[in-house]
């Protein structure tokens, strides 16, 4: 009788978690794409969708411990509501071993959301990122950690191993000329480059290489249209949600040896592993809530489910600020409000009527 019951508990959850998730996405969606239509007018509403397809794993990770809390918190609810949970108690089943199944829920939730935020949202954010730019701004640039790799023209291609966007500057630039079938005639490689105005750049320790020729000149400065200016250099910005957690792991040891803060970059990387968790967290949270149903109103859950879901993420953003802005050690930024939530969760649990 017991597995029938954790059977019929699990799927009625996951039957909820399912219509949750589907009904945030398509809002994620719809927002999104109603937001940026102005831009992809101008190229096709084709650029449109696809920048939306490309966004649906970040969307669903984000969405995740939302669906979790509220499939929680109506499934009990409602077997509440119908005295299920009243008829479950006086068999001698208690309240913890009837939500069992909705912990495994939640559990496979968790790496359900890890898997895809490791697996399918770097790669797809980077797509989507590259789709909305290129119309935007009618530029194709490829980005890579640190590096970039970007046509100026049908004949000049230029790649620049390490850009700094906040300086303005680059390191190790290679810029390669063309000919005729698009066979190599010149190369120019520089140590360092700052973008001093527009599209301008200043190389220097430059080295310049003929290629028919076979002739190399070194210059020590040199200035040069490189078709790429400070605006287009926000796009290089390393943005977390393209890297999985081992690449931005080996991005922040490259930054440190380089000498730069990485303070935000750890707060992202804990955030990472933190949110895979947060099915679970908001899964203790829901039981006792979910349980808890005054008079039998049902408005109860949403309201509350809603209100706990503005505040959770209102608490994860306060916490990441103070760690990216140095008030607080990375690490305990990102896991603190898990930390705290869970506490609630637990105390409500130890609190709960089984």
């Amino acid at each position: 009788m017991v597995k029938r019951l954790d059977r019929y508990v699990f799927i009625e959850t996951l039957r909820y978690f399912v219509l949750t998730l589907l009904t945030f996405m398509v809002l994620f969606i719809v927002i999104d794409f109603v937001s940026k239509m102005d831009t992809f007018l101008k190229s096709g509403i084709a650029d449109g969708f696809l920048y939306v397809i490309y966004r649906l794993p970040l969307y669903t990770v984000r969405v995740i411990p939302i669906a979790t809390l509220i499939a929680t918190m109506v499934t009990l609810s409602n077997f509440s509501f119908s005295n299920e949970l009243t008829v479950v108690k006086a068999l001698g089943i208690s309240v913890y071993r009837f939500s069992f199944p909705i912990i495994f829920l939640a559990f496979l939730a968790s790496i359900l959301s890890f898997l895809i935020g490791e697996l399918v949202v770097p790669k797809s954010i980077s797509l989507s990122k590259s789709i909305y730019y290129k119309v935007k701004e009618n530029k194709n640039f490829h980005v890579s950690g640190k590096s970039i790799w970007f046509k100026k023209d049908e004949k000049t291609f230029v790649f620049m191993e390490y850009v700094n966007p906040a300086k303005s500057e680059a390191k190790r630039i290679s810029i390669f000329f063309l000919g005729k079938e698009f066979s190599p005639t010149k190369r120019i490689d520089a140590l360092y480059g700052i973008n001093i105005k527009d599209d301008i750049w200043k190389l220097k320790n430059c080295f310049e290489r003929k290629l028919k020729e076979l002739k190399t000149t070194k210059i020590s400065e040199k200035e040069i249209n490189l078709g790429i200016g400070k605006k287009d250099l926000i796009f290089t910005q390393i943005e977390t949600e393209t890297m999985s957690s081992f690449l931005l792991y080996k991005v922040i040891k490259q930054l440190k040896r380089a000498g730069y803060d990485t303070t935000g970059y750890l707060v992202d990387l804990y955030s990472k592993l933190a949110i895979s968790l947060l099915p679970l967290v908001v899964a203790v949270i829901g039981i006792p809530l979910g349980v808890f149903n005054p008079r039998n109103k049902k408005g109860y859950t949403l309201v509350i489910a809603a209100a706990l879901i503005v505040f959770m993420w209102i608490t994860i953003s306060f916490f990441s600020s103070l760690g990216k802005s140095g008030v607080l050690p990375p690490f305990y930024s990102a896991f603190a409000p898990e930390v705290m939530f869970l506490s609630i969760g637990l105390l409500l649990l130890a609190r709960m009527d089984t």
